[in-house]
């Protein structure tokens, strides 16, 4: 959805509660990208990124930060606004709203999977986009433990490419704005997780 004034409450909401169907048809591939497979023809199809972001040492750190990012607090970003529930839940609809050269952009997404088992080495989630985001593809967002080493990262694996015209004329603004977010999400959660 995109306006030229901020969405009211009851607008987002409408946004919230719809019944919409994902915009891509590969739902969930991004477990396999993180295991390091991936499904046939997504790399000429989309861009596929991986980051990996070091959070510090110690199963305390990964047990903070598990619970930020079950309560999406990796979005905690001054230019961005999260409209929805919390914490994590798959089917749960949720939306971004952004603000951008006098226009307002409220992009939802729809939790495809949560992996968020207790006393799991990692936790993670993914979310897909619906109809009205400028995106099409799939985020999914991981805290990982490493016993052997006590590290604790963060790690963000997505795949994308622009779902409407506008994203698609501006897609070096976009895949600029999509680098913008993984490094302040990155932020958020080190800092939510401290």
């Amino acid at each position: 959805m995109v306006s030229l004034r901020r969405p009211s409450d009851s607008e987002i909401h409408g946004v919230l509660g719809a019944r919409a169907e994902f915009t891509y048809p590969e739902v969930g591939a991004t477990a396999k990208l993180a295991e390091g497979r991936s499904e046939p023809g997504l790399a000429t199809t989309y861009d596929v990124d991986h980051h990996r972001f070091p959070l510090g040492l110690g199963r305390p750190l990964y047990e903070r930060a598990c619970a930020a990012l079950i309560a999406w607090r990796h979005f905690e970003i001054p230019w961005l606004k999260l409209c929805g529930g919390r914490p994590v839940s798959p089917g749960q609809v949720v939306a971004t709203l952004l603000p951008i050269a006098g226009l307002w952009f409220l992009n939802p997404c729809r939790v495809v999977y949560a992996e968020l088992q207790p006393g799991a080495d990692a936790a993670a989630f993914a979310y897909g986009t619906l109809p009205g985001h400028p995106e099409c593809g799939e985020e999914r967002f991981s805290v990982i433990y490493d016993p052997a080493s006590d590290r604790v990262l963060y790690e963000i694996t997505v795949f994308s490419r622009p779902g409407r015209l506008f994203s698609r004329v501006g897609y070096p603004f976009a895949r600029r704005l999509q680098r913008s977010f993984v490094a302040a999400s990155a932020a958020a959660l080190a800092e939510a997780a401290t």
